[in-house]
């Protein structure tokens, strides 16, 4: 059925196949983000606006010479090509003949919509957005009340097939993964570059251990849909078709290999600026600064080139997390918010009533995908952002007024504003240190299971491997049943080969490979972790060239060292090889080579500055199909956790262990100064620049305090003059005891100093140094009984000058009343000291 006339119609040069961006589906269902131009006050999830490079479109001619050609050109090719073929069989021919009067039947059908070439035609026929629907958008004459029959789409998908083949139209990835005949590609790849599949295919075979038929047969499907998309040969795919072609397989189809893409690699077709894995395609680089503000859709274009070059100028000193996170403060958090609530405001000198409202809504998270709606723990790091903002302007004003001048400001952010960040940071490190207090005597529990845990796991995958289909097997006390799945390519199924199943007596089926391969990388993170104090990114960097052998100038002994060069501050430092560490790299090691005589080379994504490393022999990666991928350090902490789970290791209140990978840098900073490392030496090995940011780490126990302390006074008392080390004579000794006989008072003993005379006018019951005896419990209420009568005279008599000093006096009198009672309850600390042993007066 043709579309109605159009006058307005222009003939289609390019089109963009719009493929969905990976992050905004899951299971098949498109999410949609939120605009930045929501209502004012309405919670934004979107973030970052900024254009994803694995969402970019890439633009396609709908002009070439096979789709510009007649329709009788087209039917003619394809007669051609029946007539290439050699010797077919009747059934053959037949088919052919059903397949050439529908090709005929639908480019007519074509031929009724506007556009000067099939591929024209083809867009505004709308086949491309109904994906595996598409038949039943096309209504041929003749074949009426069939249009949801078998045959009819049986019918379509050949003339199809046929449009593909003599490359007369370029669907998108939408219909591309919902057209599901796998024959068709078989002929597609025939037709196109059939050299080329094959020798990729040749390379495959060859250098990738496991590769099989079902493998290769998955690449070249999708190899051909690119080719089907895009036009040309295997040779003619660029980085931006692969990165299209990647975040279509993303999103719309359930076949998550990538054996296509390193085909593609290692063939020589991408380059060498490629990344090493497919995963690579949907990691953005690093954004330029005017990228980063843009992203965040400013409204005002003085202000939003403000933050360019203040952003420009603060860019050479620090990496580029610090520059993105100053980027989304400044850019999001600060200005963008206030547009979005105060429209029109195009100037840094804010109202007061527009910082106070500002101030009042940082307290609430309001962008981002996670915690949205949620209170915001540090509020401070934002308004830090913006006073340093005003204070660089304002001081920058005076050294370049040209450029800066007109936009120094009053700073909305004061001191008093940011009075609570040593408080909050004080209660951050008080948690930090109570957590550390709690998960430090747990770590030789975890550390006991996940060894456990790991030896159980391998034994469970040695005794599954020498068991037949549909035996048990028994390890530790755990009964399995070994089961030969039916994907399993012994079985001519399309597995992963290498795989080894167990059901579990519940029925619950078991992948003993993945198993015993995610507790083993948990058990190394841990132990690695544990023996040496570095952050997980460092664990991540860690590499085979890592190792270094130090030769003592004395002994001679060799000293095994481990290189740890980070990316966070750039500064390497060393750390001695313990013999319990070196037998865990050992085994890491080992592991990883596997059957190969050196470490696989494999690059590394930084998220953080978003670079890719060089091929380096990374410690720290699996094998994960074909290939060997990096253990990021989200997936990092994710084993551990997995770990701690099945240890069911629970606090002394019984609640559930946690341990991140960060807990354990805390530990070793607790355990390394508490055994008596100095502190500027854990900073060393830590890799701290600060030694408060050391300190900070350590959560030094109560016990610790008072050894050191005792140790502190016994330095002290070494170093006192010894003249001060001499018997004591007759009449200090009267001196001393003189003092402590004028202490006894009417209601106890006055606690004032040595040698100290009384300050308080001998004003007993109001002094705070007097020590109440509980003995004189029923003098003191006479005495305060006497207090309440005195000043209900006074009030009668008019004394008011006396009035004050009374009141004065009962308050401390009932004040010691309640310490009497206390005392007299049996509720006092006592302290177990030895009563002092007076030296007997010397003899006139």
């Amino acid at each position: 059925m043709a579309a109605e006339p159009n006058p307005s119609w222009a003939p289609i040069d390019v089109y963009t196949d719009t493929v969905p961006d990976p992050g905004q589906r899951w299971r098949g269902q498109r999410r949609t983000p939120s605009a930045m131009t929501s209502a004012p006050g309405a919670p934004n999830t979107s973030g970052y606006q900024g254009p994803d490079a694995a969402a970019v479109a890439v633009e396609r001619s709908t002009s070439w010479p096979a789709t510009a050609a007649s329709s009788e050109a087209v039917l003619s090719r394809f007669d051609d090509l029946i007539g290439a073929l050699t010797s077919p069989s009747e059934r053959e021919r037949k088919s052919r003949r059903d397949q050439r009067r529908a090709l005929g039947q639908f480019v007519g059908w074509l031929a009724g919509f506007d556009g000067a070439t099939w591929q024209q035609r083809w867009l505004h026929a709308g086949l491309n957005d109904l994906g595996k629907d598409w038949t039943h958008g096309v209504h041929l004459a003749g074949a009426a009340g069939a249009y949801d029959s078998r045959h009819y789409r049986s019918m379509l998908l050949g003339a199809a097939k046929a449009l593909l083949v003599l490359d007369v139209v370029r669907p998108s990835y939408q219909w591309l993964f919902g057209y599901l005949s796998t024959p068709g590609y078989s002929e597609i790849r025939a037709s196109r570059d059939q050299h080329g599949f094959e020798s990729l295919g040749d390379l495959a075979r060859s250098s990738l251990p496991g590769f099989n038929r079902h493998d290769e047969e998955s690449a070249f499907k999708h190899l051909a849909r690119i080719l089907v998309h895009n036009g040309g040969a295997i040779t003619d795919v660029t980085l931006a078709d692969c990165r299209e072609a990647y975040a279509a397989q993303l999103a719309y189809g359930g076949n998550r290999k990538t054996v296509w893409y390193w085909m593609l690699l290692h063939g020589g077709a991408l380059g060498d600026d490629a990344p090493r894995h497919a995963q690579g395609l949907t990691h953005v680089g690093q954004r330029t600064v005017t990228e980063l503000v843009d992203g965040y859709g400013i409204e005002s274009r003085p202000v939003r080139d403000l933050l360019i070059d203040y952003l420009e100028e603060r860019r050479p000193v620090v990496d580029y997390s610090t520059i993105a996170q100053l980027a989304s403060k400044l850019g999001l958090l600060f200005w963008r918010d206030i547009e979005r609530h105060e429209p029109g405001i195009d100037s840094l000198d804010l109202p007061d009533d527009v910082v106070r409202r500002w101030k009042q809504r940082l307290g609430t998270v309001t962008y981002g995908r996670r915690r949205v709606g949620q209170r915001r723990e540090d509020p401070n790091a934002i308004m830090i952002a913006v006073r340093g903002l005003y204070s660089d302007i304002n001081h920058w004003a005076i050294e370049d007024p040209a450029r800066w001048a007109r936009w120094a400001a009053p700073n909305p952010i004061g001191a008093r504003d940011l009075l609570g960040q040593n408080k909050h940071k004080s209660k951050a490190r008080a948690r930090m240190h109570q957590r550390t207090r709690e998960l430090a005597p747990l770590v030789p529990a975890l550390v006991s299971s996940a060894d456990q845990q790991r030896r159980h796991a391998a034994e469970l995958l040695a005794a599954a491997r020498n068991t037949r289909h549909g035996d048990t097997f028994t390890v530790a006390g755990e009964t399995l049943t070994r089961v030969v799945v039916a994907a399993d390519p012994a079985n001519g199924g399309r597995g992963r080969e290498g795989m080894v199943w167990a059901d579990q007596p519940d029925g619950t089926r078991r992948n003993l490979v993945r198993e015993e391969d995610l507790i083993f990388w948990g058990w190394a993170i841990i132990e690695v972790l544990r023996h040496t104090g570095i952050r997980i990114e460092e664990l991540t960097e860690l590499t085979h060239r890592s190792f270094v052998a130090y030769t003592l100038p004395t002994s001679g002994e060799t000293i095994p060292l481990l290189q740890i060069t980070p990316s966070k501050s750039d500064k390497e430092r060393l750390l001695v090889v313990s013999p319990e560490l070196a037998d865990v790299l050992a085994t890491i090691i080992d592991r990883v080579r596997a059957s190969n005589d050196h470490v696989p080379l494999i690059t590394r994504y930084d998220h953080a500055e978003r670079t890719h490393s060089p091929m380096l022999p990374f410690l720290f990666q699996r094998r994960l199909g074909l290939t060997n991928s990096m253990i990021t350090t989200s997936a990092a902490g994710g084993l551990v956790t997995r770990i701690v789970t099945r240890s069911a290791i629970t606090h002394t209140d019984g609640t559930p262990a946690h341990f991140t990978p960060h807990d354990f840098r805390r530990i070793f900073a607790t355990d390394a100064v508490a055994a008596g490392l100095p502190v500027h030496i854990a900073a060393k090995v830590l890799g701290h620049d600060n030694l408060n940011t050391t300190q900070a780490y350590v959560a030094v126990y109560d016990r610790d305090v008072i050894d050191h302390h005792r140790a502190y006074i016994a330095r002290r008392r070494a170093q006192r003059p010894s003249t001060e080390y001499r018997d004591v004579t007759d009449d200090e000794w009267d001196e001393f005891l003189s003092h402590f006989e004028h202490r006894k008072v009417e209601l106890g003993t006055c606690g004032r100093a040595y040698a100290t005379p009384c300050v308080h006018e001998h004003a007993c019951v109001r002094c705070p140094l007097l020590r109440p005896d509980p003995a004189q419990l029923g003098r003191l209420t006479e005495i305060e009984q006497n207090l309440h009568a005195r000043i209900t005279e006074a009030h009668q008599r008019g004394w008011t000058g006396e009035i004050e000093g009374l009141q004065i006096s009962l308050a401390g009198a009932t004040h010691k009343l309640e310490q009497m009672r206390h005392h007299h309850h049996g509720d006092a600390l006592q302290l177990a000291v030895a009563a002092p042993t007076l030296r007997p007066k010397a003899p006139q």
